[in-house]
């Protein structure tokens, strides 16, 4: 993608190659990631981790909304709201938060998968990973 893509939003990511370590830690989720990708009409980007994969929709950290995957179940910040009984006051520390997470992350390195007919950011970070597991998982506590 050249200048037009930059200026109109596009975003250049080396291909997500198999066998290297960013791989390894996304191979557990492809098939999760293949089938949500299918359902979205936005961007998507996804955080794998040891126990979740993490997904932004939009383009964070302006836009974006998030969701959570352990196995094949499916979470999101109204899941979230509803079975922790949160308020919409909490519900905007938490939004804030992963907002300042991914910001925190913009330097760490993404990578491109092709998700049947979409593609999907990859993003491998531990510490992105480590900061969505306290926020989602604590902070919502």
């Amino acid at each position: 993608m050249g200048f037009l893509g930059k200026l109109f939003g596009g975003e250049e990511h080396p291909p997500l190659y198999p066998g290297t370590p960013a791989a390894a830690r996304f191979e557990r989720h492809q098939e999760v990631v293949t089938a949500f990708a299918a359902r979205l009409h936005d961007r998507l980007e996804v955080v794998p981790g040891e126990k979740f994969l993490y997904a932004f929709i939009g383009r964070p950290p302006e836009a974006f909304g998030i969701a959570w995957f352990e196995g094949s179940e499916e979470h999101n910040l109204k899941t979230l709201m509803k079975t922790r009984g949160l308020n919409q006051e909490q519900l905007g520390h938490i939004s804030s938060e992963l907002r300042q997470a991914y910001l925190r992350s913009k330097g760490e390195p993404r990578f491109m998968f092709q998700a049947g007919k979409k593609k999907v950011i990859v993003t491998p970070s531990v510490s992105l990973e480590k900061d969505l597991l306290k926020i989602i998982h604590e902070v919502a506590d």
